[in-house]
Formats: C-alpha cells, sequence, structure tokens
C-alpha cells in the first residue's frame, strides 16, 4: 500500500538551522515512536519570501515552518504574507529567541505554534508538526459546521449553498426570477501588505454592512473569501443586480480613498440570471456568475447599453 507523506514547506535561509531541522526530522522517521507523532515526509526548501509563496501557488503543504527573517521580509508581515497565501495550511512560526509579544501577537493572527530553534529535538518538533496538523483540521471543521462569517457576518459558502439551493428549486417550481452576482476586491493581498491587516478587515466589514444595506429582505448575502461577495436575489433580474453591485463597488472605492487607503481598489462584478441556462441549480448558477468575473468588462458593456434601454 502506498504510504502517505506529509508534505512539509521549510522557509529557512540559514544553511546550518535548515540543515539541523532536517536532520531532526531524519532522526524522528528512525526512532521507534516516530512514526506515532509524524508520517515520512516530503520536506520542500525555500530560503526567501517570495520562493515560498510561489511554491504554495503550486504546491498544496500540509504543514508550513517558517523563520520570519529572511532576505526578503523581516518578523510579522513575513508570517502575515504566508498566512495570507495559504489560510488552509497550519503554520509553525520559528522564532530565534524567545519573544513573549511577537508569541503572542502570531498566535492572535493564526500560528499554530510558535518554536524556538535552539529549544527544538526530534521529537518535540514531530510533536509539534502532528499537533499542528490536528488543531488546524479540528478547526476546519467546525468552520465548515458554522454558516456564517465571523468577520463580515454573512453568510459562509457553506451557508448559501444551504439555504440557496432549496431557494433555487423552489423558484424553478413557482416560475419565478432570481440572480445571482459577485463583488469581488481583486487586489486585496495587496491591501494587506500595504496597509495593514486591519485595514483588509475595514475593508471586508464595510463591503458586507453596504450589501446588508442594499439587501431586499428576501436576498441571501454571503462572504465567500478572498474578497469575493455574493448575493441572491429573487426580486431582481442580472442587469438590476449587476448595476447595484457596481454602485457598491464605486461608494467602497472612495470611503477608502477618503480614509488613505494607500492604492486604488480593484473591483469586479458580474452577475446572471437563474434559468434554463444553469438549469435552476444553484452550483451552475455560481459557475456562470464565475465565467462573468473573467469577461468582465464585454459583461459590464453588455448591461450598461441594457440599462440605458431600461431608462429610455
Amino acid at each position: 500500500m502506498r504510504k502517505k507523506y506529509t508534505r512539509i514547506l521549510l522557509l529557512e535561509d540559514n544553511m546550518a538551522d535548515a540543515g539541523f531541522l532536517r536532520e531532526a526530522l531524519g532522526e524522528l522517521e528512525e526512532l521507534n515512536n516516530g512514526g506515532a507523532w509524524l508520517s515520512p515526509h516530503e520536506l520542500c526548501d525555500a530560503e526567501t519570501l517570495e520562493e515560498a509563496l510561489s511554491l504554495l501557488r503550486d504546491v498544496s503543504f500540509d504543514v508550513i515552518l517558517a523563520d520570519l527573517w529572511v532576505p526578503d521580509s523581516k518578523g510579522l508581515p513575513t508570517f502575515q504574507r504566508l498566512k495570507a497565501a495559504a489560510p488552509q495550511t497550519p503554520l509553525i512560526a520559528m522564532l530565534g529567541a524567545e519573544d513573549p509579544g511577537l508569541t503572542v501577537r502570531l498566535t492572535q493572527e493564526g500560528a499554530q505554534d510558535v518554536l524556538v530553534k535552539h529549544e527544538v529535538d526530534c521529537t518535540p518538533l514531530g510533536r509539534a508538526i502532528r499537533c499542528a496538523m490536528e488543531r488546524n483540521r479540528i478547526a476546519t471543521g467546525l468552520r465548515r459546521l458554522s454558516v456564517r462569517d465571523e468577520l463580515t457576518g454573512l453568510l459562509n459558502l457553506t451557508g448559501f449553498v444551504q439555504l440557496g439551493e432549496p431557494y433555487c428549486r423552489l423558484l424553478r417550481r413557482r416560475g419565478g426570477a432570481a440572480a445571482c452576482g459577485f463583488l469581488q476586491v481583486t487586489n486585496l493581498e495587496a491591501v494587506a501588505d500595504l496597509a495593514g491587516r486591519h485595514e483588509e478587515e475595514w475593508l471586508l466589514m464595510e463591503i458586507g454592512e453596504m450589501l446588508r444595506r442594499m439587501a431586499m429582505e428576501v436576498d441571501l448575502t454571503a462572504y465567500f473569501g478572498g474578497g469575493r461577495f455574493a448575493l441572491l436575489s429573487p426580486e431582481r433580474c442580472a442587469v438590476v443586480l449587476h448595476a447595484a453591485l457596481r454602485q457598491v463597488g464605486q461608494e467602497i472605492s472612495g470611503k477608502a480613498l477618503l480614509r488613505g487607503v494607500p492604492l486604488e481598489l480593484q473591483i469586479q462584478v458580474a452577475a446572471a440570471d437563474l434559468g434554463e441556462a444553469n438549469e435552476w441549480q444553484l452550483e451552475m448558477l455560481l459557475d456562470q456568475v464565475e465565467e462573468g468575473l473573467w469577461e468582465n468588462r464585454r459583461f459590464e458593456i453588455a448591461c450598461e447599453s441594457e440599462v440605458q434601454a431600461l431608462i429610455q
């Protein structure tokens, strides 16, 4: 039977430290009880943050071990960029010396563990990796059970699908109309990098509140993560919903400018009608709206023409 490997990304620019960690993991596999803490592993090395981010775009890792002081990034921002690039991957930060303040901050930011390099040994390292993976697995399961996003208070993807699928079936039986729209901040990661995590959170909460205000009583509003918001409206067609979401995009861009966010927000909007084109199924409708984001400009031009026709 094929063995299951634990795929580990190691961000470390000090060759001696990297070699020590590699040896510690190798010794763990040789111990009689080593398999209790860590299955056979594959270790992938990165010496800079950009190299690590590039690997995360191409490879799915089970855990990340990260020295936060590397040539192209120092301290907390290193952790924040790694976490933003792989939010579902457990991340263990490694410090050169004990730092209680930074340790608490890293834990608040989502670190599964914080290790001091010179205190690391093979069994404690294996235990830390295994426990980090298990805590992350449990937390992921709990998030899936929840139907609301903690930050915005809107439905998450699970809640949106659970409520939206029966909605679509009911509309099909009754012959009613509905539309689904997406609003996405495509440079959300840049906002966090340049303005800080607090500005990213302000932006997401503000958009969530604006969507609540523009939504009708029967609408479903959600935040899917990654700067992407969704709205399912039985009272509006795609053209009208698209125009309403564009207005939200323009308003939040203006608010961000007045607040002093140091870059222009890049916002895309798309919408599609529920109907025969997507077989009255929410999953197909979401796929159709997703395609609209990629063909955003062409869709916007068509909607602008239809809105002008409705006005006239």
